[in-house]
């Protein structure tokens, strides 16, 4: 054997090359099968491969099947069942393979045997899951369990090495078993990074209680959009010194009276935030504009989404003032904006100048009313100068316009470094004049658009699609206005 294989850096690089060969899912180990032929290669080969081999894994099938035969058995319908706890001497297979798992986590693996829910009791009767698994980090426990009965099984793999955990709340459960789990994160999960709730129906309010010292390494906090979480625990997680992404619902009761008070202790290291309103109606939709006051100004990408299946074309529709924006202007390091469904944006003009102003380094726009939003919009072509201009690394707009009129450019035309980077453009369903003229003012102001979407009826989108011919066939110079 060649002397440079024995140098662990180099053996790694080796066994991470034979494992991403032929890879589709990133997410998923394919190619198992060289890995393993690789451990068998030779002792020294032997524990890098099964290190990769057994590190990410998406069901715990492969290593119940790793127990004597006499402790598990399979069903019909390819169902795997322990039929009884292993001993102490079964274990010794098991545990070669398990110290080496590293994550479980999806995708599921849905042609594999699929194991019992009755199997966990079994599996954990004598041995805690942290002595099966001693060097887990990454845990979404809905590869294992999605039962009531097991959920409380939780408990038993939180320890100072999870940094990363993902769980589903069961249907049936107590919301005292909830609190339970959630109660025992900063006690035992001292170093989480990554904490995700998920649900697949709606939740009624429980309780986070999380100090502001509690979980210090924190980072990103994901709460499914069906899950209702009380004032308070919003107030506690606003109080986390270091998240850095949090995503939640907001519903019509909430209070957010509750965070102004401490607005100056509130969200300090934010960049991420996605909001998802489900029941907003317009008395309430103030409670946008108080949560967007209490964020801090560290934010860099903001997501805000409704749930448009609540609402129907017959409802009357709320509406969205520049001033329920305009704390996200002192957000100087935006960098993505994304608005879906939220009522009617009834913005205009001045708003996205001075928003394009504020926000120098955005790179994402995207304002985007309800579909049936019966206002013209206020927003004109102006806004993508002014966009263009004081955006330099903006790369996709999506909002509505009203491109009937059509502005003079700035004498000299506009600065090319302001105009490199955007491409895409969406304009939804924006009200269209002149097409050549729009054509010459799009090419002036966005010398390199590639694309240009339209959301709208046939006859309003062959306008559109009129403009990009043109403006296709335009080489970049200056704009003559005209007929």
């Amino acid at each position: 054997m060649h002397q440079s294989l024995l140098i662990d850096e180099i053996l790694s690089h080796i066994v991470q090359f034979v494992a991403a060969d032929g890879q589709r899912d990133l997410k998923r180990l394919e190619n198992t099968s060289d890995l393993a032929r690789l451990a068998r290669t030779c002792r020294y080969f032997m524990e890098c491969a099964l290190d990769t081999l057994w590190r990410t894994q998406h069901s715990l099938s492969p290593l119940i099947m790793c127990l004597p035969k006499g402790t598990w058995e399979i069903h019909s319908s390819n169902i795997l069942y322990l039929t009884r706890p292993p001993t102490e001497s079964e274990w010794a297979r098991f545990d070669v393979y398990s110290r080496r798992v590293k994550s479980f986590s999806y995708p599921k693996q849905t042609k594999m045997i699929r194991l019992h829910e009755d199997a966990l009791p079994f599996l954990f009767a004598d041995r805690s899951p942290q002595s099966l698994f001693p060097s887990l980090s990454s845990l979404d426990y809905s590869i294992l369990s999605c039962s009531s009965s097991n959920f409380s099984l939780i408990r038993g793999f939180l320890s100072p090495k999870l940094t990363k955990l993902t769980f589903t709340l069961p249907r049936k459960m107590c919301p005292e078993g909830i609190c339970g789990v959630l109660e025992d994160l900063p006690r035992k999960a001292t170093r989480l990074e990554n904490l995700t709730i998920s649900s697949f129906f709606p939740v009624t309010s429980f309780e986070f209680n999380v100090s502001t010292c509690g979980l210090p390494d924190l980072r990103r906090f994901v709460v499914s959009s069906s899950i209702r979480i009380s004032a308070q625990s919003m107030l506690n997680i606003a109080s986390l010194r270091y998240v850095q992404e949090l995503a939640l619902n907001l519903h019509s009761d909430f209070d957010a009276d509750v965070l102004c008070g401490r607005a100056d202790s509130t969200f300090p290291a934010l960049q991420r935030l996605s909001l998802t309103a489900y029941d907003l109606p317009q008395s309430r939709s103030s409670v946008i504009t108080s949560f967007l006051s209490v964020i801090g100004t560290s934010l860099r990408s903001i997501s805000l989404r409704h749930n448009m299946q609540t609402n129907t074309i017959a409802d009357t529709p709320f509406v969205f003032y520049p001033s329920m924006f305009a704390p996200l202007l002192a957000c100087r390091n935006l960098r993505t904006i994304q608005v879906y469904n939220l009522g009617t944006l009834n913005l205009d003009d001045e708003f996205i100048i001075a928003a394009a102003k504020a926000w120098s380094k955005l790179e994402d726009l995207r304002l985007c009313s309800l579909p049936w939003s019966s206002i013209i919009p206020s927003i004109g072509l102006n806004a993508l100068t002014a966009l263009s201009q004081h955006c330099p690394q903006l790369t996709r707009v999506q909002l509505s316009l009203d491109a009937r009129d059509i502005p003079e450019l700035p004498i000299g035309g506009l600065s090319r470094v302001g105009a490199q980077f955007l491409e895409v453009l969406n304009v939804r369903d924006s009200v269209i004049g002149h097409t050549e003229l729009v054509a010459q003012f799009l090419r002036a102001t966005i010398p390199n658009m590639k694309t240009l979407y339209v959301e709208a009826h046939p006859e309003l989108r062959d306008k559109w699609m009129e403009v990009k011919a043109y403006y296709d066939r335009l080489s970049v110079g200056p704009l003559h206005n005209g007929p």
